[in-house]
């Protein structure tokens, strides 16, 4: 009689799986995920600093806050700092009038770093007449925007209202 034979033997499966295992890795070199997932906490960073900068404008524009000195503030980045919006709690300090919310009414909550650990932490320094947000960036492609930001920090990125951004 004869047997009829039927699937693949060890080899072809072996010589298959050699085959998906060199083009996954081949795939995953060409992608480099550690790459994009910078990038996107770095989008996110700048997205973040954003936010804040049209939160303040437009909160001391509407006499929710006033702008006070930081000076050497220890938990003035958000690291150290909590979440509040209420100008004394948060890592971002500002003075708030009597009957005002603070950055409540623009912002739910002050934003943290992806990472939020040391050297990747939001920063925050204000004196009377301007404020400033600082934010370091991971990926290389985004060296450009650091240094061309107008601030005075080459590997930092800063966004604010100060002239020069050099509060920091």
């Amino acid at each position: 009689m004869l047997r009829i034979k039927k699937g693949f033997t060890l080899v072809e499966l072996l010589v298959v799986i050699a085959i998906v295992a060199i083009l996954s890795g081949i795939l995953m070199i060409a992608i480099n995920p550690q790459s994009l997932i910078q990038k996107s906490r770095d989008a996110k960073r700048m997205e973040d600093v954003s936010t804040l900068v049209k939160a303040m404008n437009l909160a001391l524009a509407d006499g929710e806050i006033t702008l006070s000195a930081s000076g050497t503030c220890a938990t003035c980045t958000s690291a150290t700092g909590t979440q509040a919006t209420d100008g004394v709690n948060g890592w971002v300090k500002f003075g708030t009038p009597a009957l005002k919310t603070g950055l409540a009414k623009f912002i739910s909550a002050l934003p943290q770093d992806p990472l939020n650990t040391a050297p990747n932490v939001y920063t925050f320094a204000s004196d009377l007449n301007g404020f400033e947000f600082n934010a370091v960036l991971e990926h290389a492609d985004n060296d450009s925007k650091e240094s061309t930001d107008g601030g005075n920090a080459p590997a930092v990125y800063e966004v604010g209202s100060d002239a020069g951004l050099d509060l920091l």
